[in-house]
């Protein structure tokens, strides 16, 4: 039997299959999980479904021979083939799952162990990004955010000491969001937005690497999909910090395709028994 890979995430559903030798790849809204549901029907027929995610006990309901696949070990396995697939063979790194909130993990030859995560993410670029410009569609709040320039609504280091030395980097942020107002173009307050989301998420996962001596962050997850703001805004600080940034091409990808290949290697076992 054949399988099918779903993340059934809080915001997107992925979808990873295999037809003819050649892995697919399909992203959802969630909104559209009745539509998704009724696409799967015919192939479903004929394959396992390995569903991971927040949601995939709802998609379990709806399909009989459905195994639910823990999302962390998914996401892991997904992430590893991703890096295999473009020749990083790393032996460890900290991963960074950047979805509807952010999960860091530790990734090495024992495993993976979920560290921290913060309720940064893309939700709150949906959710805040809205807020603040009136604006809903994904696409055109990341459109928006590569226009905008930060340094007109966050306060800096440089703005705080002016001509004084400072003890850090002057273009660092004093305070996101200090001199921001009504006045605040839409493609500022956006671009103070993502650098917010970027900036946590760095301060967060270089704790982590230094805990554990681990030097490659890989990023993956929804969220930087088409969204070069965000990943300008996550490789800034490699320099102070002395990380070295991965960004996988399919990473929002990685728990559909870890589910997909749990699957696949439990079908083969099954069928050898």
């Amino acid at each position: 039997m054949s399988v099918i890979g779903v993340d059934a995430g809080g915001t997107l559903t992925k979808v990873v299959y295999e037809e003819n030798g050649r892995l697919h790849y399909k992203t959802f809204t969630s909104e559209q999980q009745g539509s998704v549901l009724q696409w799967l029907t015919i192939p479903a027929q004929n394959h396992k479904l390995y569903i991971t995610g927040g949601k995939a006990e709802k998609w379990a309901e709806a399909f009989p021979q459905v195994r639910i696949v823990g999302e962390f070990k998914a996401v892991c396995r997904g992430a590893k083939l991703l890096l295999k697939e473009e020749k990083n063979d790393l032996n460890q790194f900290i991963l960074i799952n950047i979805g509807t909130g952010t999960s860091i993990f530790k990734v090495d030859e024992n495993g993976c162990e979920r560290l921290l995560g913060s309720g940064l993410g893309g939700g709150t670029l949906m959710g805040l990004g809205g807020l603040l410009t009136g604006e809903s569609d994904y696409y055109e709040l990341v459109r928006l955010s590569k226009e905008g320039k930060r340094e007109l609504v966050d306060l800096s280091v440089g703005d705080v000491y002016e001509t004084m030395n400072s003890p850090v980097p002057q273009h660092l942020t004093a305070a996101n969001f200090a001199k921001g107002d009504s006045s605040s173009k839409k493609e500022d307050k956006l671009r103070a937005l993502t650098n917010l989301i970027a900036e946590t998420i760095i301060l967060l996962a270089s704790q982590a690497s230094q805990a554990h001596n681990i030097e490659h962050f890989v990023f993956i997850g929804s969220t930087l999909k088409s969204n070069p703001a965000l990943k300008e805004d996550l490789i800034q600080f490699q320099d102070m910090l002395s990380y070295t940034p991965l960004f996988p091409e399919k990473g929002a990808y990685a728990g559909s395709l870890g589910a997909f290949d749990i699957g696949r290697e439990e079908e083969l076992s099954q069928n050898r028994q």
